[in-house]
């Protein structure tokens, strides 16, 4: 029996149907609180202004719903309350949502309460929570939803159950629910561990589309416009895209996308990327070539990101065929061959002063300083021939400040050289060999192997970022053995 066929925390046997690297007796027993269904409205913009809402016992409501016989409350937010029940009649465990009463009096929310139902019915898919049913009785909305019983993905990430394997393993899940929901019109607009809810099984599926945007398809667009407003932001800050934080008006599926990212680097690391934050392979042993799928769904511009899901589902699944596995304990573990990979990091800076005094002398040699002597020409021509000379001066002294933009690594007799000394290019050397050429100023990762000497068929990974005031660059080898 290999070590995928047990469960990693207490190493009982897994059963055929289970996805993941725990077992459901673990998955339960590591929940802190029962499970939050809807926990995250009471992080949305609306729901932290009705934070006081008191939800009803679950006696009273049971008097209210015909059919339905309602246990337990088992989670509430600014937004709604959700409750565990029975429904009588097809004799299964159901969940009920409710609107809290004291924004009840806005048509607004009573018409988003109303379309995450119409929303959600739309969606049948086995990642996704289902909808059985709609109402409104006594001035309450509610409407009964697929009673999962399990954890949310947070549980199991403060639970630290999860391995890098399994994260590989649930990200594919979660964009096939995604790209689902997107191709129907469907924005979540509010992916977070919270949201995504792992069952007994080890199946996840995406809960609270509450703050999902139909795509307009020949709908009222006024409507659309009444209920998000042309500057709300909807959404929980950590994992909202830059574009939703400005406005919710203009957001499409490729938010979603970002927030995906956001999950799938808490998933490697236990924690969320927040400011200037390194690759997952910086802090983890997980293969670098993941950094650039991680990073490329965490691009600030839309336009940057992958433009799809089911783009990022590919990207990992690709990876994963060629990737050694890595073990829950961090260290990378032997593949099917016997192969085993050792990452080797050999350089890693980051450099601001000249970086500063480059970009600056550039802007003042270039532009600032040209600008001031021309508009002093007419009246004051001796001072125009001073500044632009001042301004060549610059330019001089800018070119010799980048002169000191060369990072190097020696390994195994082989000196390795990123040269960004140049005006317009990057220039990577191996030896005395150029191996590769990159662009102006641009986030890049070079990967090339060792063809001839000591450590042949290793890979050399150069990772640099050329920013305005810092630049970055780290160099690190992959060995076999």
């Amino acid at each position: 029996m290999t070590t995928k066929d047990v469960c990693q925390v207490c190493g009982a046997p897994l059963s055929e149907g289970v996805e993941f690297n725990f077992c459901p007796q673990c998955l339960a027993r590591e929940a802190v609180s029962p499970p939050p269904i809807d926990s995250g409205l009471a992080e949305t913009q609306e729901g932290s202004s009705n934070s006081r809402f008191q939800p009803l016992p679950a006696e009273e409501l049971d008097s209210l719903l015909p059919g339905i016989h309602v246990t337990e409350l088992i989670g509430h937010g600014g937004m709604g309350a959700v409750y565990r029940g029975r429904q009588i009649s097809l004799d299964r465990d159901v969940a009920i949502k409710i609107l809290p009463r004291e924004i009840q009096s806005s048509p607004q929310l009573g018409e988003r309460f109303q379309r995450e139902a119409q929303t959600l019915a739309k969606l049948h898919h086995p990642n996704i929570v289902s909808i059985f049913d709609f109402g409104q009785v006594d001035g309450l909305y509610y409407f009964v939803m697929e009673y999962v019983d399990g954890v949310t993905l947070r549980d199991t990430i403060r639970s630290k159950t999860i391995s890098p394997d399994a994260a590989l393993k649930m990200i594919p899940v979660i964009c096939d629910a995604l790209q689902f929901a997107h191709s129907r019109g469907v924005v979540h607009r509010d992916i977070k561990p919270e949201n995504i809810l792992v069952d007994r099984a080890g199946q996840l599926k995406i809960a609270d589309f509450g703050l999902a945007k139909m795509l307009n398809r020949g709908g009222d667009a006024a409507t659309e416009m009444e209920l998000t407003g042309t500057q709300q932001v909807m959404g929980t800050a950590k994992y909202m895209a830059p574009e939703q934080m400005s406005t919710s008006k203009s957001v499409d599926h490729r938010a979603d996308i970002y927030s995906l990212g956001v999950v799938f680097y808490e998933l490697l690391t236990g924690e969320a990327p927040m400011g200037w934050f390194q690759p997952p392979s910086k802090k983890v042993a997980v293969d670098v070539r993941l950094d650039e799928v991680v990073l490329r769904t965490l691009e600030s511009e839309p336009e940057r990101r992958y433009q799809q899901a089911s783009d990022v589902k590919t990207a990992i699944e690709n990876l994963s065929s060629a990737m050694v596995p890595i073990h829950s304990s961090g260290a990378p573990g032997d593949s099917s061959t016997g192969e085993s990979v050792r990452l080797h990091k050999l350089l890693d800076v980051t450099e601001s002063r000249y970086r500063k005094l480059h970009s600056w002398s550039t802007v003042l040699g270039l532009g600032v300083l040209p600008v001031i002597g021309l508009l002093c020409f007419a009246e004051f021509p001796r001072t125009a021939y001073a500044i632009w000379a001042a301004a060549f001066a610059t330019i001089i002294y800018s070119i010799r400040i980048k002169k000191h933009q060369v990072f190097e690594a020696e390994y195994k007799g082989h000196t390795i050289r990123l040269d960004n000394s140049g005006t317009f290019a990057e220039k990577l050397y191996l030896d005395d060999g150029l191996v590769r050429t990159g662009g102006f100023g641009t986030k890049m990762e070079f990967r090339f192997p060792i063809k001839a000497g000591e450590g042949i068929g290793d890979e050399i990974i150069v990772w640099f970022d050329a920013g305005f005031s810092t630049t970055r660059c780290r160099i690190e080898v992959e060995s076999r053995a």
